[in-house]
């Protein structure tokens, strides 16, 4: 018999039991078909496809596991009363089974959760609390109210019930490539419960598929427990037990900003997982780019790890060294799309200057009629993209009838800049204005 958080006292997750959840989930879920993205094979030669669980219901596969969970507990009669904690989509997914299934619900969030994923969690019924500065600290809390209140704790990750949940992805994805299986599957992990679900499906059915584990370099917890584990990594073992505790920063991946995997989800990965990798905040929102630009596709940070891993160089020679041939079949799990939009607007303004498409110029023009017009227009012949403008610095008096003018433009890239730029400073000789060295920071808006 499982224990109260869902550790079997032998054995493994069996494909029978995904089956049978598979088949309990299918009502509650919307269908997620595999996405074929050529743009994406360029890059490596692979041949990949996304799992888009961004399009899934409540915007994540977290679902999968929280509906799971609570259809068992509702059906073993144990209580009505449920509390979970969360950055975001956890909550959503615990949340809308919740009011599904008919049990009273709390989500604890961290403080800085993103907007849209605590406005969701409380459209679909819960009450939330907001505490803590991270994911620890709200898991800590709730799990101090749970005992508190006598409500049952749904963990995000560490439970057998919520990893059969997760693992009905795979079990999907299997079933839609059954006549051209994958030779790797690419895995954001943060607590590890997707992870756990996917490997414990995938390595029984196609024991030589690759498994990548992805995480964000400001929370690379599993990574680092898995090089230590598998004597990979270049520091020392850790004095601590595995797996480590390895303290969080701020990262736009903040689904899987988690201090240490659980306990559980780590037995079931550690000998079956094939790499870990993390990634920086930049090669992150190149992911969100991507996505957004060649595939229509609008994801969170956490969610397009697999693909921020095939567009960095570093990373795809770490998925190389695994084996894969140039021409294997990939897919990367897309897990979640609840971004805020001035995240996202953050994001698309970071990697349009990132990339030279995207550039504040500052002008000091003569403050009479014709002259910004003139400048507008050229250039706009230059095919420069006017986005935005603004005038700032000292009063006109100040600069003999002058004006400083901040203007936001976008170009095809950083060669393109580098012309128009020169261009605009012959024109400043010529027409008695004057291209000023740096700007005033209209690009961070």
């Amino acid at each position: 018999m499982p224990s109260a958080a869902g550790i079997p006292a032998e054995g493994d997750l069996s494909l029978e039991q995904v089956a049978a959840a598979w088949k309990i989930l299918q009502p509650a879920l919307v269908p997620t078909p595999l996405l074929r993205r050529p743009a994406l094979d360029n890059l490596r030669g692979y041949r990949v496809w996304l799992k888009p669980e961004n399009l899934q219901r409540t915007g994540s596969f977290k679902i999968r596991g929280a509906y799971y969970k609570l259809h068992r507990i509702r059906e073993a009669g144990r209580t009505t009363k449920i509390v979970a904690a969360s950055a975001g989509n956890h909550a959503q997914g615990v949340a809308y089974a919740a009011r599904e299934l008919g049990l009273d619900c709390v989500i604890v969030m961290p403080e800085r959760a993103p907007l849209p994923k605590r406005q969701a969690t409380q459209r679909y019924g819960a009450k939330l609390l907001l505490e803590g500065s991270c994911f620890d600290d709200s898991l800590a809390f709730a799990l101090d109210y749970a005992k508190k209140e006598n409500r049952e704790f749904i963990s995000p990750f560490n439970d057998l019930d919520v990893i059969t949940g997760q693992a009905t992805l795979a079990w999907e994805l299997l079933e839609e490539m059954r006549d051209d299986p994958p030779d790797a599957v690419l895995v954001p992990v943060g607590g590890g419960g997707l992870l756990a679900g996917i490997t414990s499906v995938i390595k029984q059915r196609l024991p030589g598929c690759r498994i990548i584990a992805l995480q964000s370099r400001c929370a690379p917890a599993f990574e680092r427990s898995w090089k230590a584990y598998r004597a990979g990594s270049a520091e020392p073992l850790p004095v601590e037990p595995l797996p480590v505790d390895v303290p969080t920063q701020e990262t736009i991946a903040d689904g899987v900003r988690v201090r240490r995997p659980g306990d559980l989800c780590w037995r079931l990965t550690r000998d079956r997982v094939d790499a870990a990798i993390s990634l920086d905040d930049a090669s992150i929102y190149e992911g969100i780019m991507f996505l957004l630009e060649q595939a229509k596709l609008v994801a969170e940070g956490a969610g397009v790890l697999g693909v921020a891993a095939l567009l960095d160089p570093a990373a795809r020679r770490q998925i190389a060294e695994t084996g894969l041939p140039a021409d294997a079949r990939v897919v990367t799990v897309i897990t979640g799309g609840n971004i805020d939009t001035l995240t996202l607007k953050h994001v698309m303004e970071g990697n349009l200057s990132a990339k030279g498409r995207s550039r504040a110029v500052a002008i000091r023009i003569k403050d009479e009629p014709g002259q910004l017009a003139y400048i507008l227009d050229f250039l706009r012949r230059k095919g420069a993209m006017v986005v935005d403008l603004r005038r700032f610095g000292s009063s006109r008096a100040a600069k003999g009838s002058r004006a400083d003018i901040e203007i936001l433009i976008e170009i095809e890239d950083e060669q393109h800049t580098q012309r128009v730029l020169e261009e605009l400073n012959q024109e400043a000789k010529a027409r008695n204005f004057e291209l000023l060295l740096e700007s005033t920071g209209l690009q961070g808006g």
